[in-house]
């Protein structure tokens, strides 16, 4: 009886604390961000933006490869990528801003926009909009750290308060992922898998993330960690924005890895490696699928940067198991 009292008084501790959970929740909702009449070109600045409180009206970002992106479009319209507003259809944020009475464009100043697009520089646009009546062009420059970048755009979109809180969160986090960097490599060898699921077809793909990419960069170089994705490319494989295609995972048991990180739709990795490893019992023994080391991450391609940290953090805890 006792027992039960106890159990009794434990639920209605528990139901209580839920309930101050959800009023605190429901007292303080999330401040919707505030849409400006401009036009910005660059993911960082979109991401800091953001992050300010504003989004623009119409924006140019890597949609394909920020998973952030698609959140935007119900808010946001999306021009493209950068690489199809300079270069494929460089007039379209010129006739954008004609058609729309816009006359702010933002542009993102980086060092090098895209590991995997050189030739591509959101600053190319100030070019491209000359002719639009009363067009102001600004620039957000990130080319001296991400922490100046955040009170530039601060100053620039009126949240010079919200900028000063911004980075100086942003400067904590980096400062703990510093400290938690591992004094030696992990060495270890990840293998990094990005899936997507057609919700048309039901069909599951993968692709590879090849050597040198972003993972690299800004992961697994700084873990002291190889990419062992390299067992597994030809010379006859096609590398498409720093992946090739993953077909049946082919090459796995030679790359052999750690690790294995599933970046994109988790389940149609899931199911690639289920495939792979029914036709080749022996991909059991593979030590990152033997040891239950597969994990379902966020992918960073040096888009969202204030999530970085965040970001670096969850790789970092997956790759030390």
């Amino acid at each position: 009886m006792k027992k039960i009292r106890v159990l009794l008084l434990v639920l209605c501790l528990g139901c209580l604390a839920a309930m101050f959970s959800l009023s605190g929740v429901s007292a303080t909702p999330a401040k919707a961000p505030e849409r400006i009449r401009a036009v910005m070109v660059g993911d960082r600045l979109v991401d800091v933006a953001l992050r300010l409180g504003v989004i623009p009206e119409a924006m140019s970002v890597r949609a394909s490869m920020w998973p952030k992106a698609p959140a935007f479009r119900l808010g946001t319209q999306l021009l493209g990528c950068p690489n199809r507003v300079t270069r494929k259809a460089p007039d379209t944020v010129a006739k954008y801003m004609k058609e729309h009475g816009v006359t702010r464009l933002i542009l993102e100043k980086s060092a090098k926009f895209c590991l995997y697009m050189n030739k591509v520089d959101p600053c190319d646009v100030a070019e491209l909009v000359k002719d639009v009546p009363g067009v102001t062009i600004e620039y957000v420059d990130f080319t001296k750290g991400v922490v100046p970048a955040i009170h530039e755009a601060a100053a620039l979109l009126g949240r010079e308060e919200r900028g000063r809180e911004v980075a100086a969160a942003y400067e904590a986090a980096m400062k703990k992922v510093e400290a938690a960097m591992p004094k030696s490599g992990l060495n270890r060898r990840v293998l990094v898998l990005n899936g997507n699921y057609s919700e048309t077809t039901g069909k599951c793909f993968v692709r590879i993330e090849a050597p040198g990419g972003y993972s690299d960069q800004y992961i697994l170089g700084p873990l002291g960690c190889e990419n062992a994705a390299g067992a597994m490319i030809t010379d006859t494989m096609h590398v498409a924005k720093g992946h090739v295609s993953g077909g049946r995972l082919g090459g796995l048991e030679k790359a052999c890895p750690d690790v294995i990180v599933a970046t994109g739709d988790g389940y149609a990795v899931q199911m690639a490696l289920r495939m792979a490893v029914k036709r080749n019992p022996s991909l059991a023994e593979i030590p990152a699928i033997k040891n239950g080391n597969v994990f379902n991450l966020p992918f960073y391609g040096d888009s969202s940067v204030l999530e970085y940290p965040q970001i670096f953090r969850q790789w970092s805890d997956a790759l030390m198991q």
